[in-house]
């Protein structure tokens, strides 16, 4: 491994043109960071974080559709990764998105441009986020969720992967989240599937499937009506 001024880049590293990584940061295996990254201190990119967990996901049938082809980490152009983030193998980050500080995002990951991942977010193994999507502080999510294009997550969210609170990883599957759906702080979402457009209200605890366009709180659900949609594709111009 080789110095960057005060962080260690391993010589498999591939570093483009004006990335600034900070101090006491550590690049580990055949990463490959595109022009314009920004990395701050104390990260970590790069390293295995290979367990049990993962060599049992990956046999399982279901499971199986969630491995990246991508055999190493890739850092999209532009990224800006904040002070203190973890990013492991095999995870793949689209350009200009944005990792909060001390925010971990484990192996084989798949983060779409233009993402935003805010502080101390924890995002499983096998995680699939589209593009735009916007996860903020203190937030998790489970193995195997699917996360669409332009969803909305608050504060303290929780997307689980074990409805049954099982130790046996096989049965593990994570929430399916469509395009444009937003999430209220606090709530929690357990192996499920929220349709396009929908909206979870705050404080919800959801188990069951949500159709697209509705309004989901614990008290009552409704149907999203066009004028709101309209709204909504508006301020995201």
């Amino acid at each position: 491994m080789k110095k960057y001024k005060n962080s260690i880049v391993s010589p498999q590293a591939e570093i483009g043109k004006d990335v600034k990584i900070g101090d006491y940061s550590k690049i580990s295996g055949s990463v490959v960071i595109e022009d314009g990254v920004v990395v701050g201190d104390r990260c970590k990119i790069g390293y295995d974080d290979s367990v049990d967990e993962h060599r049992v996901i990956s046999e399982n049938r279901y499971h199986r559709q969630f491995l990246l082809k991508e055999k190493k980490c890739i850092i999209g152009e532009g990224v800006v990764i904040h002070d203190g983030a973890t990013i492991t193998n095999k995870v793949v980050i689209g350009e200009n998105s944005i990792i909060g500080n001390n925010s971990l995002i484990r192996s084989n990951c798949s983060v779409g441009s233009g993402v935003v991942i805010g502080f101390s977010v924890t995002v499983g193994p096998f995680v699939k986020i589209g593009d735009g999507s916007i996860i903020l502080n203190f937030s998790a999510v489970g193995s195997t969720s699917k996360i669409g294009r332009n969803v909305f997550i608050a504060p303290l969210v929780m997307l689980s992967d074990n409805r049954y609170m099982l130790r046996d990883y096989k049965k593990i599957r994570g929430p399916i989240i469509e395009d444009y759906v937003r999430i209220g702080v606090l709530s929690v979402i357990i192996s499920c599937k929220i349709g396009k457009w929908s909206i979870i209200g705050a404080d919800s605890v959801v188990t069951k499937d949500v159709p697209e366009k509705v309004v989901h709180t614990n008290a009552f659900r409704r149907k999203l009506i066009q004028k709101e949609i309209d709204e909504y594709l508006e301020s995201l111009k």
